[in-house]
């Protein structure tokens, strides 16, 4: 029987950057795409397999480049079509592929389309976005978004509302109308013939709409009414058809699409060749911002249980919308930063991981209001400052889980990713000036950046922590998962020990007397196998047998 070899997702590790602040060599304070080519070496040496790059299209920023006005466009801040085409091939000659950020459920409304569909009910790119008549002054709906506002904004030229789910200026696409899907697939087809590997795909979920004579739900289901609605499946199906076609590589961000029903969207009938989940990070408390780390192992596991062998999960701890997880789960404990990395490249899934979470970055110590990028958190400060809460209390719990902490410049040096402390002063966000960073760490053996390494080569190297069928075992313990990960002739087993304090956990009888041999651990010495095994504080370890 001929073996069929998985797709080359399945064995990658992936990198998420976020190019205004990964590297800058141009001196005007923004990271570009000749950065990523300086630093692809560095990631090479770490060993992942292909990067993410967040939206490096033309676009107003409102919604951090997500609002996309050119699709077939680079940002002049990022550079030229001609510098990515530059990265592309820099990137392959090192084995490393790139895949792109891509918005299809709505555009800036700065794109020629919606500049045109705006002008009037008879211009052909009216029907490209989403319109209801105008009666008695009032939006067409109560509905509301993901912030509390009105899904409706008013056109005086039309006399008609347009709809949004996310900011005014994001009006979403009408996927009912075939010319707008005939659109897209010309563009994803035209950045295949640029040669990428694949894409991530922003909101997913959202592109079919219910009627909207629905009354919206209240409560914890207020926003059901807006992800994987009935009939979203015909829009899916032309957009696989079409990435199948062009050998082109797929993760999904599904809001609204939970364990039980992944299968449908990632498994071998499924429409994107992962997921990334939504449902791991629980607040523990704002100020300081801690999450539930209980309710993130008992996430991750049962993602992980419902797609053994039936579909394929996209795995991170951070990404650019949330803090960053060595704080909100380790309290910047250097350790607890090996113990998440163990957790995050021991899974069955493909792993990304999140720029300067290999170095340990964490949260960052904003101290001026001046400091904050990102619009909602501003709007919280000032709420917060309205209230009557001071202002240093207010600062605290407006940016304690701002995604302006993971977005904050790379750590390569002290200064950042600037050459010297004077540009360092000039970035586009402050830049955290902990003594962390890749100039110190590389040559330090015991740093979060030479673990995460050894992991990234661990798991290289491995294929039953590639490719083996995930078993929990046990996470009784509060804040320790214990599983195995299982292929045809070996197992490996592991433990993540994310308590700051010491445990004791037991183990089934059915795993001992097996041979078991250590292969990494985030602190020596490793206890042998037993039916009782003291841990100390973060202390993970991977077995062999």
């Amino acid at each position: 029987m001929t073996k069929i070899n998985p797709p080359w997702w399945q064995s990658a590790i992936g990198y998420q950057i976020y190019p205004r602040s990964f590297q800058d060599t141009n001196h005007d304070g923004i990271g570009d795409l000749q950065g990523i080519i300086k630093r692809l070496p560095y990631l090479k040496w770490l060993g992942i397999d292909f990067i993410w790059l967040n939206p490096i299209y033309i676009s107003p920023n409102v919604d951090n480049g997500y609002d996309i006005a050119d699709f077939q466009n680079i940002a002049s801040e990022y550079g030229t079509l001609s510098d990515f085409k530059a990265l592309i091939a820099a990137a392959h000659k090192q084995d490393i592929r790139v895949i792109m950020d891509l918005v299809v459920n709505h555009t800036s409304n700065q794109h020629a389309w919606f500049k045109a569909a705006k002008t009037s009910r008879t211009n052909p790119y009216h029907d490209f976005y989403i319109w209801r008549p105008n009666h008695n002054h009032q939006p067409p709906n109560n509905w509301t978004n993901f912030t509390g506002d009105s899904v409706w904004t008013y056109n005086q030229t039309t006399d008609e509302w347009y709809f949004h789910l996310f900011a005014p200026e994001q009006p979403d696409l009408n996927w009912e109308n075939p010319s707008v899907q005939t659109e897209i697939i010309n563009m994803i087809t035209w950045w295949s013939e640029q040669n990428i590997d694949g894409f991530r795909l922003d909101a997913l979920s959202h592109l079919k709409k219910v009627s909207f004579e629905t009354p919206q739900p209240t409560g914890e289901h207020q926003f059901d009414i807006f992800a994987n609605n009935l009939g979203i499946e015909k829009f899916l199906k032309r957009l696989h058809d079409t990435f199948q076609s062009l050998h082109l590589m797929t993760v999904g961000e599904a809001g609204g699409v939970h364990a039980d029903t992944a299968r449908n969207w990632t498994g071998p009938q499924g429409f994107i060749d992962m997921i990334f989940e939504l449902e791991h990070q629980s607040r523990q408390s704002e100020v300081p911002p801690r999450a539930d780390i209980n309710h993130l192992l008992s996430s991750l596991t049962t993602w992980e249980e419902q797609l053994n062998s039936q579909g394929w999960l996209g795995i991170y701890l951070e990404n650019h919308d949330q803090p960053r997880s060595l704080t909100v789960y380790g309290e910047n404990n250097p350790v607890a930063a090996k113990s998440l990395a163990t957790l995050l490249l021991t899974l069955r899934g493909t792993p990304f991981i999140y720029q300067g979470e290999e170095l340990g970055m964490t949260n960052m110590p904003f101290s001026s209001p001046d400091q904050i990028d990102d619009p909602p958190t501003y709007h919280d400060f000032q709420r917060f400052k309205s209230a009557g809460i001071a202002t240093d209390l207010a600062l605290k719990k407006a940016t304690s889980w701002s995604r302006d902490n993971a977005r904050t410049p790379m750590q390569w040096t002290k200064f950042g990713f600037s050459d010297n402390a004077e540009d360092s002063k000039k970035t586009w966000l402050v830049t955290n000036t902990t003594k962390r960073n890749y100039q110190e760490d590389r040559e330090n053996p015991d740093s979060i950046l030479n673990y995460y390494r050894r992991l990234i080569h661990l798991r290289r190297d491995d294929d039953t922590l590639k490719s083996g069928d995930f078993k929990l075992i046990t996470m009784e313990k509060t804040n320790i998962l214990v599983f195995t990960r299982n292929s045809t002739d070996s197992q490996r087993l592991i433990v993540i020990n994310l308590s700051d304090a010491s445990q004791t956990i037991s183990l089934p009888e059915q795993l001992l007397n097996k041979g078991w041999q250590p292969l990494i651990a985030t602190i020596n010495p490793i206890p042998e196998i037993s039916q009782s095994i003291h841990l100390q504080p973060f202390q993970s370890i991977i077995w062999y047998n």
